[in-house]
């Protein structure tokens, strides 16, 4: 146990500082979001996603710039949500994302998809994904294995076509 510790702090410490303070701040938040999914109705909890746009499939258009960036994030989201004690599965991780994109004003499509399983003990599975660009940053393989029940844009997606 100490030997991951001191391996995963490693780590960190040679990460560059702007993803050091991600991962600062992304550690707490994702309890935050976390417990925020279990307070709010989903319909609220929306809201802080993006804009709604119904179920379509989308793409952005963005720079070959913040797309690297939109990757790093989704990296170090993935990686602060791996330490955490409680779960941070894909939405927890599309939200902190979004947030992270947001602030860079990054324009991202985030989908929530559900399939319909054959088991008894979970007969509906959903999942969440963000996409920049053409890419998956966050929950890859949503858009293959879940049918897209929500899309929510960065609201930079409107005001740019204004």
């Amino acid at each position: 146990m100490l030997q991951q510790i001191l391996r995963k702090s490693r780590t960190a410490w040679k990460l560059p500082l702007r993803e050091k303070v991600w991962l600062i701040l992304l550690f707490p938040y994702s309890g935050f979001i976390r417990a925020s999914t279990y307070i709010f109705p989903f319909r609220i909890f929306s809201k802080a996603l993006g804009l709604h746009y119904q179920n379509h499939t989308l793409s952005t258009v963005v720079t070959e710039q913040q797309r690297m960036l939109a990757w790093r994030i989704g990296k170090i989201v993935e990686l602060a949500t791996r330490a955490t004690p409680w779960e941070a599965k894909c939405l927890v991780q599309a939200a902190m994302a979004r947030t992270l994109l947001g602030y860079y004003h990054i324009p991202y499509v985030l989908h929530i998809g559900a399939r319909i399983t054959h088991e008894e003990s979970e007969p509906l599975k959903a999942h969440a994904w963000v996409k920049v660009g053409p890419r998956v940053i966050i929950g890859g393989g949503g858009l293959q294995a879940f049918g897209i029940v929500s899309t929510f844009i960065s609201p930079t997606l409107l005001s740019n076509n204004e």
